[in-house]
């Protein structure tokens, strides 16, 4: 399994020192990769036509940097011959029993469908807490699964930590025509329907705040606004979310 790290931190950072102190990455024996594009660093010209073009709110310098990044990694996965990839963002905290050879193992047990991508942390935030969806027949590192049903793709919000297939890799550096943020997988469904979008509570992350001034933690939420101007889906409405709750349930 490859493993790529997102971080635009320089080598010496206290932030990437810690993120690479965590027991995990000592018991590795595969070195991970790191992507790291600096949206403000990008050309005016890049920037407003991959960021701003056609948009009715472009995508700040962080969040465009941030999505080059993911697919950056993306793009060096499906140039290797491994099955899966798991990809972490630098403020994963990651748990002391987690290893990679396990969780390689635990992958290929799950038989996971084609075009899977699996979020290992995200569920437990503030923001992702309300999705939905039907349990996984199986549990990964004795951790229940959530299959999310489309009406709450919109819902997960984060990409601090997950592994995909090949297949799933490929399509999502299709989707990302025009870029959108690395964690909207909003209109996933809408573009594949035969994606399938996986959620359990492994990894955590630091918990953010609306306001927050610590940019060690929030350098990407401080620059969010609350809407984008992309095509939204046509799932996840509120009659539709409504009726979903018949028959689905949440991860807690």
């Amino acid at each position: 399994m490859q493993i790529y790290v997102i971080s635009i931190e320089e080598n010496d950072s206290i932030r990437l020192k810690q993120f690479f102190s965590q027991p995990f990455f000592s018991s590795l024996n595969v070195r991970p990769k790191r992507m790291g594009v600096k949206g403000a660093d990008l050309l005016a010209k890049e920037y407003f036509e991959q960021a701003v073009k056609g948009r009715e709110i472009p995508l700040t310098p962080g969040e465009l940097g941030c999505t080059l990044s993911h697919l950056q990694a993306l793009k060096d996965f499906l140039s290797t011959e491994d099955s899966h990839a798991l990809i972490l963002e630098d403020d994963a905290i990651i748990p002391e029993y987690f290893d990679l050879n396990q969780l390689d193992q635990e992958i290929i047990k799950l038989r996971l469908p084609p075009k899977s991508l699996l979020s290992l942390g995200g569920i437990q935030m503030k923001e992702s807490r309300k999705v939905r969806g039907k349990p996984y027949s199986a549990m990964l590192l004795k951790h229940k699964i959530l299959e999310v049903i489309p009406d709450y793709y919109h819902r997960v919000n984060y990409a601090m930590a997950y592994v995909i297939d090949r297949d799933m890799a490929q399509l999502l550096l299709q989707y990302h025509h025009p870029l959108r943020r690395a964690d909207d997988w909003s209109c996933l469904y809408d573009f594949d329907a035969t994606v399938h979008l996986y959620m359990v509570h492994l990894i955590d992350h630091p918990v953010i705040q609306k306001g927050e001034t610590n940019q060690a933690l929030s350098a990407i939420e401080a620059e969010r606004v609350d809407q984008q101007g992309l095509r939204k889906s046509k799932y996840g409405n509120s009659l539709r979310r409504n009726l979903a709750k018949l028959f689905s349930e949440r991860y807690f």
